[in-house]
This record gives structure tokens, C-alpha cells and sequence, in this order.
């Protein structure tokens, strides 16, 4: 099998622009034998980068695979690095024009405006694969740890899975905070198994957790059939904590100004801790100081300094166990 024959580049959605123009949307297929079909979504929300790394190294190792030893591709594997390219060009989270979230127009119409044609589009190409994965950044203002976003209704199915991803954290999240207009949830909904992972920080890479992820898709991949039991990969070497809406505590901003950070990411950290400081830029005084609730871990913090009242600063995930 050629490389050239193995690998192909596919335009998967083209739409008429208003001005002599068309706007592709491709996607790079890595086709081996009649096993099961996978695939990597990124890039649905503009402003969210490291989706697209994420599908460069999963690409670059795609295709040392298929030079050495392309009988170990027993299935295909589709890689979608940029749904939204015009966000991407212009660094919104949204699809510019339309000022609409993409990722609140699922299930999507073929004969509706842009962003649903696209959902329909996206739906119909995913529809049937043996496992999606969702690949999302946080904003410009909060640091994520990697981890692996999971509707309550489809945990029986999803967590198994998401457990093998090599990530931190799996975050079950109740009926009443899910959307139901997200790609996730359309593809579980119709019987796509699709795990939302979410990582780093909005508009930057974090390499480490790149390779983080990188390592875990690969795993799931030969435990689902796609790559040969016997072709050498890295280990899985992260066990995720398991959190759900009793244990999760947010920190809000009490009053506006800039906040210091005192702890570290992703830290231990106990009950009433001094997380950080929010001061005034045009006096000396601290105006409120940000404490840890409960004895846990600190899986969220603010990137961006500037707050208002009411602003997220961190997220602490309470103690259930020792953290591995």
C-alpha cells in the first residue's frame, strides 16, 4: 500500500462566499484495512489552538506508521483540524458574519443558514464511527488541566473509554448544565460514542498536554482495533481523578480588580488556603483575598489577571481519595 493511496486530503463541505469565492472545509483521511473508523474533531470554536496541534502530531504519526509498517493501520482514521475556518482566521470563538457559537448548531439543517449546513455536514461524515473525539482549548482566561467532559447520560458508555485516554480528569457533568446543540451530545445522542476533551489555555498551545492527549488517543485506538495490538506505542502514564457536580467548588470574584495567583496549577491545595489576591491597580491595599473552600485539588485557574465581580477564578475539586 503507497503512502499517496493510504493518505488522502478531502474537501467534505464547500459553500458558495458572497464574492466570485469558495469556502472549503477539509479534512485528511488515513485509510488502512476494513476495521473501524475513528475520528478527531478540532477547531469549532476559533479561538481554541490546541485541537490543531493535536491533529499535526496524530498526522505526523499516521504517517511514520504508514512508511514502517502500514499493515498495523487495521482501520481508517479521519482527522478534522479546522471545522470553523473562518474563526480560525480571525481568532473568534464564534463563526464570524453570523456572531453564532458553531458548537450550538447540532444536529444542524441542510437547508439552513451556514453554521447549520456545516453541523449537518459534520453530523453526516461522523454519523456511525467507532469514536469521535472532541478536541476543545479553555477561553483566554482560565487554565484547564487535560481532561475528558462527559454528559451523566452517557457515562456507562463514555467513562471506560475516557478512563484509557491518559488525561487527568474526567468531569461528569449533570443533565441540567449539558447543551444539547453541541456535536458531543448530537453524536452520543444518535448512537456516536464522542468524547469532549478540553485542555491549556484559549489562543495559545500547550505542547506537554498535546502529547498528553496525543499518547491516550493512540491507546483507545489499538483497544478498539484500529492499530495492531503488537505495534509499539507509548504507555498510558495518567489515571484520571473522577469529578461530578457534588464535589466541584467554583470561586467566583468578590469585587473587581486584578487578581495574583498564590498557588500553583494543578496542586493540592487545603481548606482555607490562600489561593491568591485581588488588588486595586490604583492603590496598595488587597481588596479580597481567594480561598480554597475544601481540602482538594486546584484543576482550574485564572490565566487572565484582570477580573469583575463574579468572575471565575479557579475551580477546586474536593477530596473523594488520594490523588494518584
Amino acid at each position: 500500500m503507497s503512502l499517496k493511496a493510504a493518505m488522502n486530503i478531502e474537501t467534505f463541505f464547500t459553500i458558495e462566499m458572497p464574492y466570485r469565492e469558495r469556502m472549503d472545509i477539509r479534512r485528511t483521511v488515513f485509510n488502512g484495512g476494513d476495521g473501524p473508523r475513528v475520528a478527531v474533531i478540532a477547531g469549532i470554536h476559533g479561538d481554541e489552538l490546541e485541537g490543531l496541534y493535536v491533529c499535526h502530531l496524530l498526522a505526523a504519526w499516521l504517517e511514520k506508521l504508514q512508511r514502517t509498517s502500514p499493515e498495523s493501520l487495521l482501520g481508517s482514521v479521519e482527522l478534522y483540524p479546522a471545522i470553523n475556518t473562518l474563526g480560525l482566521d480571525t481568532l473568534t470563538r464564534g463563526l464570524p458574519v453570523f456572531e453564532t457559537d458553531l458548537n450550538r448548531s447540532f444536529p444542524g439543517s441542510s437547508g439552513g443558514p451556514l453554521p447549520e449546513r456545516l453541523a449537518a455536514a459534520l453530523m453526516k461524515e461522523l454519523s456511525g464511527s467507532a469514536l469521535v473525539v472532541d478536541i476543545h482549548a479553555s477561553n483566554i482566561y482560565l487554565r484547564e488541566i487535560p481532561q475528558v467532559r462527559i454528559n451523566q447520560e452517557f457515562e456507562d458508555l463514555l467513562v471506560p473509554i475516557a478512563g484509557k485516554m491518559n488525561l487527568d480528569l474526567i468531569w461528569l457533568h449533570g443533565a441540567a448544565t449539558v447543551l444539547e446543540t453541541t456535536v458531543a451530545h448530537s453524536l452520543n445522542s444518535c448512537g456516536t460514542p464522542c468524547l469532549v476533551a478540553e485542555m491549556g489555555v484559549g489562543m495559545r498551545i500547550t505542547p506537554e498536554y498535546c502529547d498528553q492527549l496525543v499518547t491516550g488517543i493512540i491507546a483507545v485506538w489499538k483497544d478498539l482495533g484500529v492499530i495492531s495490538q503488537d505495534y509499539a506505542t507509548s504507555e498510558i502514564s495518567h489515571i484520571p481523578l473522577i469529578a461530578d457536580d457534588s464535589n466541584v467548588h467554583f470561586l467566583n470574584a468578590q469585587t473587581s480588580g486584578m487578581f495574583l495567583p498564590t498557588a500553583s496549577h494543578w496542586t493540592d491545595v487545603r481548606k482555607g488556603e490562600l489561593l491568591g489576591t485581588i488588588v486595586s491597580p490604583f492603590q496598595g491595599d488587597i481588596l479580597s483575598e481567594v480561598r480554597s473552600p475544601v481540602d482538594g485539588i486546584l484543576f482550574t485557574l485564572r490565566e487572565y489577571p484582570l477580573v469583575y465581580e463574579g468572575s471565575l477564578m479557579a475551580r477546586v475539586m474536593a477530596r473523594k481519595g488520594g490523588k494518584p
